[in-house]
């Protein structure tokens, strides 16, 4: 059965952009086929007409356009480089089609053999292979080349319409009733590869000669993508060796750091060594004059050549040793981290007489009442104060705690190295002495804060045995005792009939009372301050480490005014911090120096009824009165 099949008018179908290219210059033309404008299925029938508006018939209509397609066809198979129509056509990435000739003479000009550009975009193509052979061929072009190759260049490609019967228009003369090969134009009756790629249909053979020339193709593609893939793993190793040099500096810069942070640490190390070893050298000397002196005291002096110029020589050789005594410790060892060093700062050695300060004047009463409001004791604090007086004794070795009877205008000075409390007139007269060393009830060791109390009594901090003692402010007799005692303690308290308690404190520094109603604790070790009632129970307590006015850096005394503000004195950052009774911050008073109105290290303080504020300062050797 013979097989008929339509053809459309427009079987070779441009891109609009492409067509009105090629119509509008006749040279140096190329060929971008898009082959996504290709109709893929046979087009619709031309319905059947005969005659036209103007009267010719449809037939010669048909002519006139075919003439003008072969012309246009055969404008696109014109090579760019010789403007003769394509032989061996090979197509570059751009989609542009040249003779295979004229690109391998084009190449050969060039100096530069790897890569080829394009005559007519001006875009430059890597070579692989400098064999242009294997360049892709553009099949769509062959396919017409083979078209123009049966159909002389002369004469239009046309093909004369028949009537279907269906009222379509098919091919007259160019085709057979049967499916002819667009490659080898053999003729035939069975069924004919189709390809999707270039609408071409195929004879088996020339089917399998495609496939290989579109498996050639592919490869190309798979070798492309194959040396992409080498450039990306070279790139990624040169990547890696970047930051294995990158790793390698920064560990030969932190070994440096280290190797010379190694040589300063060893340095400083050996500075504050050297400052130690004079330290225990001169210490050692002291000492020797000491035992020295005591085999002399042993000595009875009965008997003598002279016993009063004896006697005269050992006073005079124990004031030159506690003259010693009293100097030897009082320079500071500092070390400084901006200028990385170990620094000793000496102090001077104040008069240790009672003294009015020199710039001191007469000073207008204040109208502080116990019952002043928040507002007017704030404002009272923020005022600048003036120094008093000072007091100092030769006796007095570790100035710690400090307190106040208003009543008998009495001073009571705890002394940490003496181990008992030195008990001062208001003029600055050594009245007496309470407690000794030990850690049973009435027995002190290393003791901080005090604080006066109603009945006569004082409360102490037994800082070495880690508790708190209520003593007689007159002769130092035990009335309680609460904090951390031992088994031992707690049996001789009970067969001596005094109260005790076990609370969990540690390092108390200091105490004061509250409206005699709460004792205030400062708990050293936990750096807080602790509110007890007398009983020993923990009500309240507050604070928080750093060196900002407010903070605490290593407080060790605390007091408490008439109007309930609590005064916690700092010996780290050198300051009186006072807080509302509720713990909230107000205000911090002095500075680090030893001049009056400054501090060394506060150990001891005490708020009058008056609003005056009493301070001692172990490293000064003074005792200052503000306000």
């Amino acid at each position: 059965m013979v097989r008929e099949r339509s053809v459309s008018l427009e079987c070779l179908k441009l891109s609009g952009v492409e067509f009105s290219s090629a119509m509008s210059r006749r040279t140096r033309s190329s060929r971008l086929i898009s082959y996504d404008d290709i109709p893929k299925s046979l087009p619709m029938a031309v319905p059947f007409r005969h005659k036209q508006p103007d009267g010719s018939s449809f037939r010669d209509s048909y002519d006139a356009g075919s003439k003008r397609m072969s012309k246009t066809i055969e404008q696109l198979l014109i090579c760019g480089l010789c403007d003769q129509r394509l032989t061996v056509p090979k197509m570059l990435n751009c989609q542009h089609t040249f003779c295979l000739d004229c690109l391998e003479e084009c190449l050969q000009k060039q100096t530069d053999k790897t890569f080829i550009g394009c005559i007519t975009c001006g875009i430059k193509q890597l070579l692989k292979d400098p064999d242009l052979a294997g360049l892709p061929s553009n099949l769509h072009i062959d396919n017409m080349l083979q078209m123009m190759h049966q159909t002389p260049s002369h004469t239009p490609l046309r093909s004369s319409l028949i009537r279907s019967p269906v009222g379509s228009y098919q091919l007259e003369n160019n085709l057979s009733p049967t499916q002819q090969c667009s490659k080898c134009q053999t003729v035939s009756e069975i069924s004919l590869h189709k390809c999707d790629h270039c609408i071409s249909l195929l004879c088996a053979i020339c089917w399998l000669a495609h496939v290989d020339e579109l498996g050639r193709q592919v490869s190309q593609l798979e070798g492309q993508l194959k040396s992409a893939i080498e450039k990306l793993d070279h790139k990624m190793i040169e990547y890696k060796s970047r930051f294995s040099e990158i790793n390698d500096e920064i560990t030969g810069c932190f070994r440096d750091k280290m190797l010379t942070l190694q040589r300063q640490q060893a340095e400083l190390l050996d500075s504050s060594q050297g400052i130690l070893n004079e330290a225990v050298y001169s210490h050692e000397m002291v000492r020797e004059k000491i035992n020295q002196l005591l085999a002399s005291i042993g000595r009875p002096i009965v008997g003598s050549l002279d016993p009063v110029q004896l006697y005269l020589k050992l006073h005079k050789d124990m004031s030159v040793i506690l003259e010693e005594v009293s100097l030897w410790g009082r320079e500071r060892v500092l070390f400084n981290r901006e200028k990385m060093i170990v620094e000793t700062v000496f102090e001077n050695q104040g008069p240790a007489t009672v003294k009015r300060s020199a710039s001191s004047k007469p000073l207008a009463k204040h109208q502080l009442k116990p019952n002043s409001s928040e507002t007017a004791v704030t404002q009272f604090y923020k005022s600048n104060g003036q120094i008093l007086h000072k007091i100092s004794h030769e006796e007095l070795s570790y100035p710690q705690g400090i307190t106040f009877d208003a009543e008998r205008k009495e001073l009571f000075v705890s002394d940490k190295w003496n181990h008992c409390i030195f008990v001062f007139s208001q003029d600055g007269q050594l009245l007496r002495k309470l407690c000794s060393k030990g850690d049973q009830a009435g027995q002190l060791r290393s003791p901080e804060g005090i604080a006066f109390c109603s009945s006569d009594c004082i409360f102490v901090c037994d800082t070495g045995n880690d508790r708190i003692q209520c003593i007689s402010a007159t002769d130092g007799k035990v009335y309680s005792q609460f904090g951390r005692l031992t088994k031992d303690q707690l049996i001789k308290a009970s067969q001596l009939k005094i109260t005790s308690r076990m609370v969990g404190l540690k390092n108390p520094t200091d105490i004061t009372i509250q409206k005699d109603s709460c004792v205030l604790v400062l708990d050293a070790g936990n750096r807080r301050v602790k509110l007890f009632n007398r009983a020993g129970e923990q009500l309240q307590e507050f604070g928080q480490t750093g060196t900002i006015n407010g903070q605490f850096q290593y407080p060790e005394v605390i007091g408490v005014d008439p109007a309930g503000f609590i005064l916690v004195g700092d010996g780290g950052n050198a300051k009186i911090l006072v807080y509302r009774p509720n713990g909230q911050f107000v205000t911090a008073l002095g500075s680090r120096g030893d001049s009056a109105g400054k501090f060394n290290w506060i150990s001891g303080i005490c708020v009058s009824k008056d609003w005056e504020i009493v301070i001692s300062d172990y490293k000064n050797h003074a005792v200052q009165v503000i306000f």
